[in-house]
């Protein structure tokens, strides 16, 4: 785990803390008009779990992009599934009688195809909306459950097809399928995010319902491919295909890991794709769960196969009660496996009634702790996720300057108030730690501040008050600390947490890493075209040490002492010009260089930030060509103070022409 303290608080003593009301289920959403219709997608980003969710009842996103479909952790590459969605079965009333349908978000279907062509559901809306139960939150929602709540709803309706993958008829439900996803950065639950299901009945008496998630995990090093979706010929051979699955039962938990060959686990070469990864049923209701039967089917990839391709034969899938073995997928053969979990029935669901089920997508970094992991959501489940809240992180401004990152915080989380803290007035915050580091999964703690009382160091908070804080928008940062002795060029990973005083029912709590968590890369502020501009690693040998490691399509090397605004403009001796570009130090965030910072895949920090004075060039000209090994020669136009600085920079070897 990525901090020392305790990773694992005991549900026992979390729910002595836990006093407040049930939450509510989300609001029920009026039928949209066609007009306001949109299909969307949000990636959770509040804890580990990078999951693609969408308001079609589609999750992942079938390996379209890098950015995470269920990346476990966020931040590492490691992902772990290509597609998921919900399927409803239930024996409906139509004009002609009664019949056997199943409206279903996914079915077998390659990479890359669009989950548009295979749901059949439809937006109930235009957006997806997120809410928070973090008080300093932009999405703060006193409605909110969790950290961060995604809400969206879709409906079954209207008819369709045959199209795509589904090759029967559409026949409707009369479903309104309210969906709303649950995510918390508090250590304990920061490696699971949960999907509730609340299915509303807008038509007819429905019979037998069952709810179950469809899912194809799958997992693997993203950064291992250099071309996306992954093929056998752009990295390490077949991307499928490599999948040990077991099903815990007691848990009713599927989990899966990265296999390569049997024997299991000697061939597996775990070291390759750490994590394991999983999906669990948590609960249904009315009823619970105990009282229903929960089936698990699994089949190995196989779009179209006939005894899968109609509503009854799906239907079969969802209730026949069977409880299937995936270890009898052999890795490293032509198995991959699909899984449907299911529950029901629930007997009779009339109009405007409604069942909700909840699933889970987790991680764990082994299999003891993805255990672990599964116990906590059931643990939150169980109490309906009123988990204890420690003081929300600051809000945080990050500069960086020449071997050095500076952080400003405000004072929000000093006034925070816990109602369930024994302490006076519910005010129980009690201090700052600073998280810093070149490990992206893993900064280290590097600075406590705690206030002088009868707890804890008692460094008070004078040492990184600030006389004069800076007033950026309407927050004023009141607190700083410098990290300093920093290599320029270099990408740093850090955050800055709040923590509670902890009373004698629950030990301290702390805010998550991801609440701030931020990347910076230190560099020389803007300088002036005749203070010197320089280029560095130079000469580039074949990858730069920032680059070890990664994709060619990674690479970047500096230009630093920029002017604020200037023209960069790269030349061959010939004087050809290979590359051109306007900087402004004031808004650029490294776009361009993937290997800085790619927006779509790079989803557990913001833009990074950067010195105002430099540009990362990924040594790609403006015709989209890689540079050859050879002598460049570069000028910078200063458009503020002008003049132009001019210099040179090698590269030795450009791996790229391999």
């Amino acid at each position: 785990m990525h901090r020392s303290r305790a990773s694992f608080l005991a549900p026992a003593t979390l729910l002595a803390a836990v006093v407040a009301p049930p939450p509510s289920p989300p609001p029920a959403h009026a039928g949209a008009a066609v007009d306001s219709i949109r299909y969307t997608v949000i990636v959770t980003d509040i804890n580990r779990v990078g999951l693609n969710v969408t308001n079609y009842g589609f999750f992942g996103n079938n390996f379209n992009s890098r950015s995470p479909s269920f990346e476990y952790p966020l931040g590492s590459g490691f992902e772990h599934m290509s597609r998921a969605g919900l399927w409803v079965g239930a024996i409906g009333i139509a004009d002609t009688g009664a019949f056997v349908g199943v409206s279903t978000a996914i079915v077998d279907n390659a990479q890359g195809t669009s989950a548009l062509a295979e749901t059949e559901f439809t937006p109930a809306g235009n957006a997806i909306v997120q809410g928070s139960r973090i008080s300093n939150s932009r999405f703060f929602s006193p409605e909110a459950i969790s950290d961060q709540d995604l809400d969206g709803a879709y409906s079954d309706r209207p008819g369709r097809g045959p199209r795509g993958p589904q090759g029967e008829r559409h026949t409707p439900l009369g479903i309104l399928v309210e969906q709303r996803t649950l995510g918390f950065s508090l250590e304990a639950a920061e490696s699971f995010v949960a999907a509730r299901f609340t299915i509303r009945n807008l038509g007819p008496p429905l019979r037998d319902v069952y709810v179950g998630l469809y899912a194809q995990l799958v997992s693997g090093d993203k950064a291992a491919y250099s071309t996306w979706p992954p093929s056998a010929t752009s990295g390490p051979g077949s991307w499928y295909y490599k999948t040990y699955a077991e099903y815990d039962s007691g848990r009713r938990l599927y989990k899966e890991h990265y296999c390569e060959r049997p024997p299991i686990p000697d061939g597996c070469n775990f070291a390759y794709c750490p994590p394991w990864a999983g999906v669990m049923l948590l609960a249904a209701s009315p009823g619970g769960v105990a009282g229903k039967t929960v089936s698990f089917n699994w089949w190995t990839y196989s779009p179209g196969d006939a005894s899968r391709d109609t509503d009854v034969e799906r239907y079969a899938i969802l209730s026949n009660g069977q409880v299937m073995d995936p270890r009898d997928c052999t890795p490293g053969l032509q198995c991959s496996p699909i899984v449907v979990l299911s529950v029901g029935p629930f007997a009779q669901l009339d109009p405007d009634s409604s069942v909700t089920v909840d699933f889970a997508f987790l991680g764990g970094e082994d299999e003891t702790r993805l255990a672990e992991h599964a116990d906590f959501a059931q643990f939150a489940a169980d109490i309906g996720y009123r988990l204890p809240a420690p003081p929300p992180s600051p809000r945080l401004h990050v500069e960086t300057g020449a071997n050095r990152v500076d952080l400003y915080w405000d004072d929000s989380p000093e006034n925070e108030v816990d109602p369930t803290s024994l302490a006076l007035g519910g005010r129980d915050f009690e201090g700052y730690r600073v998280y810093f580091g070149a490990d992206r999964l893993d900064p280290q703690r590097v600075a406590q501040f705690d206030l002088r009382d009868t707890t804890g160091f008692n460094t008070g908070l004078d040492g990184i008050r600030l006389a004069s804080p800076p007033v950026i928008g309407d927050i004023a940062y009141r607190n700083h600390f410098a990290v300093t002795g920093l290599r320029d060029g270099f990408k740093y990973y850090g955050a800055v947490t709040s923590y509670d005083i902890g009373d004698v029912q629950v030990e301290s709590l702390e805010s998550g890493i991801p609440q701030n968590k931020f990347l910076a890369v230190p560099n020389p502020p803007p300088g002036g075209a005749t203070r010197g501009v320089t280029v560095y690693p130079n000469p580039y040998r074949v990858e730069a040490r920032w680059d070890q490691g990664r994709s060619v399509r990674d690479h970047y090397l500096w230009f630093a002492n920029l002017p604020r605004r200037a023209i960069l403009r790269i030349y061959t001796l010939s004087g050809d010009r290979v590359f051109e570009t306007r900087f402004d130090g004031s808004s650029y965030r490294g776009e361009g260089a993937r290997g800085l910072y790619e927006p779509r895949r790079d989803r557990d920090t913001p833009p990074p930030a950067l010195s105002g004075g430099s540009y990362a060039w990924d040594l790609i000209t403006d015709q989209g060509q890689a540079v050859a090994t050879g002598l460049y020669l570069f000028s910078v136009e200063d458009l503020d103070g002008g003049g132009v600085a001019r210099g040179k920079f090698l590269i030795v070897k450009s791996d790229r022409e391999n």
